[in-house]
């Protein structure tokens, strides 16, 4: 078995074999054991420390002498910028909140800070709401790119080649595209903030005694024929 990447997975292999144990073996003398190490590497030690858009900016250290290089090889990759979670939290929110950091921080579109602006912006309250809006974030910025590539074609004025213009609509429309998936995103987020429910508009009309309503569309003047005179009942 080869050695775990991370506590979490090392918390889920105790677990793993906790379930193996009860199911092949009666009683289970070892699967306690391994459910309380496995709550020990993902019980964290305090709250952790949050920073701009919902993230993790410092991990806790590994208890018990345990390595936990992956997340010490992060940790200097984050600003110094805190602000306290609240508490409950465990071991698995914080390094899934770590890579969700470092899946952003990809060389090819470096959008920490898109996606981090936007998670504050939408108030995202919860790890699904921030993964939506770094996927927008993401989505955002390559449009923007694929539109740049897509316009520069025509910087070479009538000299470009036909090849050039096929291939700036074919960016065009993948640019168009990634603004759908954006638009899409937003309506998902007011979904999901208002459990997919419609709001009606109910308008209640007071008539006084003697008086007389009318509901729908209602078009002044009368209907003239030919020659000028209104059309009799």
């Amino acid at each position: 078995m080869s050695n775990p990447k991370s506590l979490t997975e090392l918390a889920m292999r105790h677990k793993r074999e906790a379930y193996v144990e009860r199911i092949c073996k009666s009683p289970p003398v070892l699967a306690p054991m391994w459910e309380r190490e496995a709550e020990k590497l993902l019980t964290l030690p305090g709250a952790p420390d949050v920073g701009p858009g919902g993230e993790v900016v410092r991990t806790h250290s590994a208890p018990d002498g345990h390595a936990d290089d992956a997340q010490k090889d992060r940790g200097f990759k984050r600003a110094n910028i805190r602000d306290t979670l609240a508490e409950g939290a465990t071991r698995i929110a914080e390094e899934a909140s770590i890579r969700r950091t470092d899946l952003l921080m990809q060389p090819s579109f470096d959008a920490v800070a898109l996606a981090v602006d936007a998670a504050d912006s939408i108030g995202a309250a919860n790890s699904l709401e921030k993964m939506l809006a770094h996927q927008m974030a993401v989505a955002h910025e390559a449009s923007l790119r694929l539109l740049d590539r897509a316009l520069s074609y025509e910087a070479g004025g009538f000299h470009r080649r036909d090849g050039d213009s096929v291939e700036a609509c074919r960016l065009t429309n993948a640019a168009a595209r990634l603004m759908s998936v954006y638009q899409d995103g937003l309506l998902t987020l007011q979904r999901l903030r208002t459990g997919g429910a419609q709001t009606v508009t109910v308008q209640h009309v007071n008539v006084a005694s003697g008086g007389q309503a009318v509901v729908g569309n209602v078009q002044t003047g009368g209907v003239k024929r030919r020659g000028g005179k209104p059309k009799s009942g």
